[in-house]
């Protein structure tokens, strides 16, 4: 599950709190390729995003955002086999 960035970012500056949810601290994203293919005349896109992550302790669960995003089809594999 997601955790929620209940402190403020750190930088000298003061804390800002965004509220934004993020990834759980186990769960390291290490490449993003994303693919988007926009339709100009309905102001939608369809695309593909492929996420390489290490989960550095053993989980039961990843949740990522997709806030206003219809899925399709989501598949996860592991050491090249598929995980259900």
């Amino acid at each position: 599950m997601c955790r929620a960035q209940a402190e403020g970012m750190t930088g000298g500056g003061p804390a800002v709190n965004t509220g934004r949810e993020l990834l759980p601290a186990h769960v390291v994203p290490r490449h993003y390729d994303v693919t988007l293919e926009p339709d100009f005349e309905k102001l939608t896109f369809d695309g593909t995003v492929i996420v390489d992550l290490d989960c550095v302790e053993d989980s039961n669960s990843i949740s990522l955002n997709t806030l206003d995003l219809d899925l399709h089809s989501v598949r996860i594999t592991s050491n090249a086999e598929e995980v259900r």
